[in-house]
């Protein structure tokens, strides 16, 4: 991954704070988890979708929280729940950059 794209990753994802799964991804050490299975956690878990009503590309958690509880939810109740909760980063017409940023935030970890 290029410096410029990690850049932007960064930016967008201070730009986006105050969102509760951008706070866990930007402090997963100090962040619940919920068991995924086979010896993993996790505290987030990614999807990029076009809404329907709107046509633009929405990036949202399919990990969220509820009542106080990190829930897993399926990508279809998840963005239902992001659109309700404003837990999601809008991408408007950027397809690309919606897809790459929900498969490349990690890379803020130092993850490639």
């Amino acid at each position: 991954m290029s410096e410029a794209e990690l850049e932007r990753i960064q930016k967008i994802l201070a730009a986006h704070k105050d969102k509760d799964f951008v706070r866990r991804i930007l402090d997963p050490d100090n962040s619940p988890s919920i068991d995924l299975g086979k010896g993993f956690t996790g505290t987030h878990l990614m999807a990029a979708d076009i809404d329907d009503e709107t046509g633009r590309w929405l990036v949202y958690p399919t990990i969220v929280r509820i009542n106080g509880e990190l829930q897993r939810l399926e990508p279809n109740e998840a963005m239902h729940h992001a659109k309700a909760t404003g837990e999601y980063i809008d991408f408007e017409d950027r397809k690309d950059e919606a897809i790459s940023f929900s498969k490349n935030y990690k890379r803020v970890w130092g993850h490639d």
